[in-house]
């Protein structure tokens, strides 16, 4: 059985491409390309890219093929399952791909990075939702071919182990109890109310479940009563919740928002903008005098440079009066000088 998934990475494609052909994880001859040449994908798709100048934005695509580790399969013949794969979906016809079978871990599986510029009509490349489907579904109808299992299909769970994903069917109708299920409920329903690590916490622990969460550690460990664990990815992958540690924390922080605004948020909204509204009038009412006490200011200071020219002026008139009216009388000389 194999499982087709779309990769959002933010590597880049000389990364991303240095990645899937490591010699570590794959060889020569599980390294190929489709229009392009395997060993050269890189820079056939750097250079079709710069041919239609569409250097930025998003620069590949990424899927892989996944087989299970109980699949009876070869690299050889999961890379030739891949070639056919990829030659068969018509939205890759123009388009530069490099794929690479690893074999590095216990399943066998399939890098395909795709250039994200055709090198025929320059187009962008871009998929449906549905499209995504009719890939996996196209690439049940080659596993058939080849005589080998496909992946069930639930809306609700997704998981390689077919005993596995037998008992969750069971579980979700209830028909059966799985332990898994049990965890997988509990968290999803703690997240949805709790504020912080700790009130998530303390909700699983009412519940029979321990949370080991600790910043040293990428993962968050769900162990239930009975001493069955369970990693947080391995719940999000079967059972398509985001529940990893960033995601929680962000869930948090949207809860404690809701719950200050729906209990205490209306009145501290309402007191807020009454506060703010009376700031505002405040402050220009300062403004105001401020303004009127500087015109005030600049009016006294003119008048009084009036007042003071006018007093000038009269008492200059005063004084040229008197003279007129009072005639002062020649001096008589000093002739006691003259001698």
């Amino acid at each position: 059985m194999a499982v087709i998934k779309a990769i959002n990475s933010r590597a880049s494609i000389a990364n991303a491409i240095n990645y899937i052909t490591k010699k570590e994880k794959t060889d020569e001859k599980l390294i190929s390309g489709y229009n392009c040449r395997g060993i050269n994908a890189l820079d056939e798709m750097k250079a079709t890219k710069k041919a239609w100048n569409k250097t930025g934005g998003r620069q590949y695509k990424h899927f892989v093929q996944s087989f299970s580790p109980d699949e009876d399969i070869s690299p050889d013949e999961a890379h030739k399952i891949a070639a056919e794969l990829v030659e068969s979906w018509n939205k890759f016809k123009g388009y530069e791909i490099c794929y690479a079978t690893h074999k590095d871990k216990n399943h066998i599986h399939t890098h395909i990075i795709v250039n994200s510029v055709n090198f025929e009509n320059g187009k962008k490349f871009c998929y449906s939702k549905k499209e995504l489907q009719d890939f996996k579904d196209l690439s049940d109808n080659n596993l058939l071919k080849y005589d080998k299992s496909i992946c069930e299909k639930n809306a609700e769970i997704t998981t390689f182990n077919i005993n596995e994903y037998k008992t969750l069917e069971k579980a979700i109708s209830s028909k059966y109890e799985s332990w898994i299920l049990n965890i997988a409920l509990a968290v999803n329903s703690a997240k949805q109310t709790a504020k912080s690590v700790e009130e998530f916490t303390n909700i699983l622990l009412q519940k029979g479940i321990k949370a080991e969460w600790k910043d040293s550690r990428k993962y968050i460990t769900f162990k239930d009563k009975d001493n069955n664990k369970v990693r947080d990815k391995r719940l999000a992958e079967t059972f398509k919740i985001q529940i990893g540690k960033e995601a929680l924390i962000n869930e948090f922080q949207s809860n404690s928002e809701q719950f200050r605004r729906q209990f205490t948020g209306t009145n501290d909204i309402e007191t807020e903008m009454r506060n703010r509204q009376t700031e505002r009038i405040s402050a220009e009412i300062e403004r105001r005098k401020s303004d009127k006490s500087r015109e005030n200011f600049t009016d006294g200071i003119i008048t009084g440079a009036v007042v003071e020219r006018t007093d000038k002026s009269r008492n200059a008139e005063r004084r040229n009066s008197e003279i007129k009216n009072n005639p002062q009388k020649p001096r008589k000389r000093n002739h006691e000088f003259d001698r």
